[in-house]
This record gives structure tokens, C-alpha cells and sequence, in this order.
């Protein structure tokens, strides 16, 4: 017993050395923390050296600031930059939407216009004219000249058949 009495003195002067409370905190909230002034620690001398670049830590050079300012600066320019890229995109976008429809539309226009005029043309009618009235006749094996040609888009005649 007189073992453990001595460790919690031990334990108690460690503390106060190490200035550390010794009290127990109940609950879960925490306790607001406040600095610990080096300087008023008696045993712990900071050197001058150490004591100016704290000082200086604590402070911002006008240089730094401007430089903070010029970067911050930048960046809302990229963004703004950003920002307007991405909308004309966006409207780029819907415009190409609205003029695949009109296409779509046209084509579909095209479509039924080329089916009712090939409805509207009757070819038993035509052939009918064209024989009876014009005199035309399908042409013989005779008739028939075979052409060899590089281009298949189309021929072109560059003399006068007989």
C-alpha cells in the first residue's frame, strides 16, 4: 500500500512539472484549449533566434500577400474562363440538338414527297405512250454497244453513234 501512495505522488509532481492537470474531465464535451505561454513557464527559456521567427510567423509580408492576392486573382480568371467555355459548349450542344430535328424532319418531308411522286407516276402508262404514240420499241441485241469504263459513276459519249 505504501508502494502505490508513492506512485501517485510521483505522478502528481510529474504533472506540475510538465505543468499537465491532474483533474479528471467528466463528459464528452471538450474544454476549451488555451495557449501556453512559453514565457511564463518557469525552466523553459526560449532563445532569441526562436522567440523573432515565431514573431515572423506570425505576420504575413506584404510581398506574400500580394502574391496570395495575384494567384487568387488567377484562379477566379480560369474559373470565370471555365464557366463560359462549358455554357457556349452547353449551347452548342442544344443548337446541334435543334438541327438534327430539323434534319430529321426534312428527311421525313423528302421521304413522303419521293412516295407520292413515284405513286403518282404510273409506268404501265408511260410505257403505253411511249410505244403506242411515240413509236418507241425495246432495242435488239444488235442495237446493244457494251462499254468498258474506269469510272462507274457515268459514261461519256465522246463520238456520235450510228
Amino acid at each position: 500500500m505504501a508502494g502505490s501512495n508513492y506512485r501517485i505522488r510521483e505522478m502528481r509532481a510529474a504533472s506540475r512539472r510538465n505543468n499537465v492537470s491532474s483533474e479528471y474531465i467528466y463528459g464528452n464535451t471538450a474544454r476549451e484549449l488555451r495557449e501556453l505561454d512559453t514565457a511564463q513557464v518557469p525552466g523553459i527559456h526560449l532563445s532569441h533566434q526562436t522567440r523573432r521567427n515565431r514573431d515572423r510567423a506570425k505576420h504575413m509580408s506584404p510581398a506574400y500577400v500580394l502574391f496570395l492576392t495575384l494567384a487568387m486573382a488567377f484562379t477566379v480568371v480560369i474559373c470565370i474562363q471555365y464557366l463560359m467555355l462549358r455554357s457556349d459548349v452547353t449551347s452548342k450542344i442544344k443548337e446541334l440538338a435543334k438541327l438534327e430535328t430539323q434534319l430529321n424532319e426534312l428527311r421525313a418531308e423528302n421521304d413522303d414527297m419521293e412516295n407520292r411522286i413515284k405513286g403518282a407516276v404510273d409506268l404501265e402508262e408511260v410505257k403505253y405512250r411511249a410505244m403506242n404514240e411515240l413509236g418507241m420499241q425495246y432495242a435488239n441485241s444488235d442495237q446493244i454497244i457494251a462499254y468498258e469504263c474506269e469510272d462507274t459513276d457515268y459514261v461519256r459519249q465522246l463520238i456520235d453513234i450510228e
